[in-house]
């Protein structure tokens, strides 16, 4: 039996472009750890390299995003015309499995541990269902990654990625996780295990990237006395590695010495804005903006790079607000922001009922209009064009050579901590990447006035598809 796990990809742009970076998708290393070992298993990643349309397997499981979902049903319409079995899965199939058990012969709407062995069974006594909800086996039944399938080759900068938990304890109106998603964690002995003895290497760089992986959990500290268990186990491993966590956990020092002490060079953490009446309307109460100099600070210097991301069009955003956010940024001293999108409601998320209920969704809203790049509804304070207006204006100045120069002339020597300063020059190319979704001078940002992909319009008109409205 031969299998194919795919990530779609469409990038921001709507362009046909690649981005290639250090974090991916894992979730075909993922599902190709719970096929059968007699199944041959090829997985693929669209966001670094072209999916091959001439091949044939038996089976295809295909992961995506909302907005990656007019893609990814073509691709899997022309599969299922030449005799294959597709199959969804994801926040999207598992939010709208009626709508996507039009184009899939089957939809996972459960976690994959309890779902895609069940499924992969079924295919093979021919007796495939068309939904599959099986109920969650706990955090411990993650099961270790397929990492010797990773292709380095077509990102020389990627890091292999692992799971410790799932969820998040926090309850931020626009996050997907919110009201859908308890927090639970994996046992530290099954994670280091698979660190030591399953976890491959990028071999590229002669051998900059030994020994470097990432956590893949929405929020590595979530249970701050999990965080510390993990770290103790960590520090006999000599490993280096960063995670995404909420900025509340950065407020404990002697927690953020312990990661750095246990190899931890770089934290992601959404901070989200600057200004307190966006974060109060986010329902994101842990951010304490007065706090955030000195947290910044003790980060650094304990030799771990702090990267994070803002967003645009919130509904506490005035024009005044964004026009002074570099103004704020640069008193913070503090320049790495790695990303930058506008407010998103996902049609799952408590921000989407609310929108919804006050009628102020966009008319003719796709699914592929949910990227966090573009504005699908109308905020309480800023025109839709002012936010577009402030988008692109934040994108190329936080992302401009000027602020990079700042950034590592500001951070560069502040900690003497091993592969500190490796881990701050390699951060340059991910801020530059804030200036990826603008490079498409005809988009323009707001739902429902941006075309498809090329390539998906042909296909869709030719298969006789349509663009999913989600209002």
């Amino acid at each position: 039996m031969r299998i194919a796990i795919i990530a779609t990809y469409t990038h921001p742009t709507r362009l046909r472009i690649k981005e290639p970076s250090i974090m991916q998708s894992s979730v075909p290393e993922l599902i190709a750890g719970l096929c059968p070992e007699h199944a041959e298993v090829e997985i693929f990643n669209e966001k670094e390299a072209d999916l091959p349309l001439d091949r044939h397997w038996d089976l295809v499981f295909f992961s995506y995003l909302h907005s990656y979902y007019e893609h990814t049903k073509v691709l899997s319409t022309l599969f299922r015309k030449r005799g294959m079995t597709t199959v969804a899965g994801g926040r999207h199939a598992g939010y709208f499995p009626d709508d996507a058990a039009l184009y899939f012969d089957a939809v996972i709407t459960g976690e994959p541990e309890s779902n895609v062995p069940a499924l992969v069974a079924d295919f093979e006594k021919g007796e495939l269902k068309p939904r599959y909800s099986n109920p969650s086996l706990g955090a411990a039944a993650i099961r270790p990654y397929r990492y010797e399938l990773i292709d380095f080759t077509h990102n020389k900068v990627r890091l292999p990625g692992i799971e410790a938990s799932r969820g998040c304890p926090f309850a931020c109106n626009f996050c997907v996780l919110t009201g859908n998603e308890r927090y639970r964690f994996r046992p530290i002995p099954d994670v280091i295990d698979e660190i030591q003895t399953r976890m491959r290497w990028n071999p590229n760089y002669l051998g900059l990237m030994d020994d470097a992986f990432v956590f893949l959990d929405n929020n590595l500290g979530g249970s701050p006395k999990y965080l510390r268990a993990l770290c103790e186990a960590l520090i006999p491993l000599k490993k280096t590695w960063g995670c995404a966590l909420t900025f509340n956990v950065l407020k404990d020092e002697s927690l953020v010495k312990l990661m750095a002490k246990a190899g931890c060079r770089y934290v992601y953490t959404g901070l989200e804005s600057l200004n307190p009446d966006s974060l109060k309307a986010m329902n994101k109460g842990q951010n304490k903006l007065s706090e955030v100099d000195a947290v910044i600070r003790r980060v650094f210097s304990s030799g771990i790079l702090l990267s994070f991301g803002l967003i645009v069009g919130s509904d506490g955003d005035t024009n005044d607000y964004l026009y002074r956010l570099p103004e704020y940024l640069a008193d913070l001293k503090y320049f790495s922001v790695t990303f930058l999108g506008i407010v998103c409601p996902y049609p799952e998320t408590p921000f989407f009922r609310e929108l919804q209920a006050e009628d102020r969704l966009l008319p003719g809203t796709t699914s592929r209009d949910y990227d966090g790049y573009t504005l699908c509804h109308r905020p309480k304070q800023l025109h839709g064009s002012e936010v577009v207006e402030h988008f692109l204006r934040l994108c190329r100045t936080l992302g401009s050579l000027p602020n990079i120069a700042r950034h590592y002339a500001s951070k560069l020597m502040m900690s003497d901590m091993p592969r500190y300063k490796q881990t701050i020059l390699f951060s340059g190319p991910e801020i530059v990447s804030i200036r990826n979704p603008v490079k498409n001078s005809a988009r323009r940002y707001i739902a429902g006035l941006d075309a498809l992909e090329d390539w998906d319009v042909q296909q869709m008109t030719a298969l006789g598809l349509k663009p999913q409205l989600v209002t």
